[in-house]
């Protein structure tokens, strides 16, 4: 690795290994710098962009399969555009990888929140929704099958799951699941030099 850091934090670097676009092509060295903003971005493109992408995705490994579906839906895109021309298309095509994530993700809330036993296709739903997907807490509920009334009660507890919570016994915050994917994540990217270490 150079001395220069390629990232200035852990979002960034997820964010640009998740979303790297396989169609992308390697422009010559000279039209990138001709036409690269001053100050901006590294040149990752083509073979340099797809193997920054798989260094930054291998890192991840590391991590518990639970902390790297999060991540996945977290900074993966949720769809991407289409441009097919039938008459159905919406340009926009669904991202089959981020429903798997949000799926993984779905799961182990109804594995780790209390209650979840039935209630896997709810709180993936409600995993979904967390990370952008559109729909009111009544969207979910008719998509579901269930009532208003118990969307409105498990999606505190997924958010809570998911973005932490205060303790009703300790009165200590409990750190959500997203954040501490989050953290590890920072940490192996900071460890491996491609964000500044904060110490």
């Amino acid at each position: 690795m150079s001395d220069e850091v390629l990232f200035k934090s852990a979002a960034d670097a997820l964010r640009f290994a998740f979303n790297y676009s396989h169609q992308q092509y390697d422009r010559p060295m000279m039209n990138r710098l001709a036409t690269a903003p001053v100050g901006e971005g590294k040149g990752l493109a083509g073979q340099d962009g797809a193997g920054q992408a798989g260094m930054i995705l291998s890192r991840l490994e590391r991590l518990p399969n639970m902390h790297r579906a999060v991540l996945a839906v977290r900074f993966g895109p949720m769809s991407f555009p289409c441009s097919c021309g039938s008459a159905c298309c919406s340009e926009q095509r669904r991202n089959l990888a981020w429903e798997a994530a949000a799926g993984a993700v779905g799961a182990y809330a109804a594995e780790a929140i209390p209650g979840g036993a039935g209630r896997y296709r709810l709180r993936t739903e409600l995993v979904r929704r967390f990370y952008g997907a559109s729909g009111t807490l009544a969207d979910v509920a008719e998509k579901v099958g269930v009532s208003l009334r118990t969307v409105a009660s498990e999606a505190p507890l997924v958010e809570g799951w998911l973005n932490g919570y205060r303790s009703k016994e300790t009165k200590k915050w409990v750190m959500g699941v997203d954040v501490v994917a989050i953290r590890a994540a920072e940490a192996l990217l900071s460890e491996s030099g491609f964000i500044e270490s904060k110490s």
